[in-house]
């Protein structure tokens, strides 16, 4: 079986060894002690959600992404959690990740059932909800954020794991390889076959959804603890995505 590529933030890495030769030079350009900025911060972080201990990694959130000395005579990227704790982060690692689960890989056919209607979803709360400069609220600071620089969440406790956790167990779900068609050449996401679940996913996804807008790097560093309160300012589904 051919392997697969490794696609970051829409980048492709065809083969591992492109990926390494771009983190390599990521940590290169930095000196120790040094914060992850910009772009190359939202590559790590997605690089970081491929690690085999991506959760064990992550912990409470994540605060920042630095590059620093290891106990050997080389440096490597680091995690500062929001609780202040850290720990060492290997880009190899990352990128060697084990093979995704078959339950990981419905929970990515999922996110693409729903994906596009999403994204119109965020594209019209902005064009209701934006001041003149074309930004909203983020649901938990409350700064101003423009829609290129937001992420449309799924607040706490129905998040999306728990929506297709719950859909799996309403409907009894089986799980099985050939329910998939799994990314390939030019495909980059696994998505269903059943066209009748994938509907079915969609039209529970959109009742039982609970959205709001944050900023982009609020995302990861959201963990266990965060509180449960009413959102700012709701993001609702247009009614003709909900169907019946």
């Amino acid at each position: 079986m051919a392997r697969q590529p490794i696609v970051l933030k829409g980048i492709e890495f065809k083969f591992q060894k492109d990926a390494i030769e771009h983190f390599r030079n990521m940590l290169e350009r930095y000196r120790n002690g040094q914060t992850i900025a910009g772009d190359d911060r939202d590559m790590l972080l997605a690089l970081l959600e491929r690690h085999p201990e991506a959760d064990k990694k992550i912990g409470c959130g994540v605060k920042r992404l630095y590059k620093d000395r290891t106990d050997m005579p080389t440096s490597c990227f680091w995690i500062e959690r929001t609780d202040g704790s850290r720990t060492d982060f290997s880009y190899r690692t990352a990128i060697s990740a084990k093979v995704k689960s078959i339950e990981q890989d419905f929970l990515e056919a999922c996110r693409a059932a729903v994906q596009d209607d999403l994204r119109l979803t965020k594209k019209r709360f902005f064009e209701k909800f934006a001041d003149q400069d074309g930004r909203v609220e983020c649901d938990i600071t409350g700064d101003k954020v423009a829609i290129y620089e937001s992420h449309l969440d799924h607040k706490k406790p129905l998040t999306f794991q728990v929506l297709v956790n719950t859909f799996i167990g309403a409907n009894d779900i089986e799980i099985k390889p050939e329910m998939l068609l799994m990314s390939q050449d030019s495909q980059f996401q696994t998505t269903m076959i059943d066209q009748q679940l994938k509907d079915k996913f969609r039209r529970y996804h959109h009742k039982m959804a609970q959205l709001r807008v944050i900023k982009a790097e609020q995302n990861l560093s959201l963990g266990g603890s965060e509180r449960i309160r009413k959102s700012r300012n709701p993001v609702l589904i247009p009614n003709e995505l909900v169907g019946d």
